[in-house]
């Protein structure tokens, strides 16, 4: 694994995972919830929170 995070453990063997990952580090998640307060820095953890809540 080539990729190590810097804030965390984590690492990874492609950049574009360690990029995705580096979001959750950050206090910036775009994706809200449009039925309940939740938020997230990733599209498909919204779309896995709609499909696994129902919400």
């Amino acid at each position: 694994r080539n990729y190590a995070c810097p804030s965390c453990p984590a690492s990874f063997s492609r950049r574009h995972d360690l990029n995705r990952h580096s979001r959750i580090h950050l206090a910036v998640k775009p994706f809200g919830c449009p039925n309940c307060a939740k938020s997230f820095s990733r599209k498909d953890a919204l779309k896995r929170h709609l499909m696994v809540k129902g919400c």
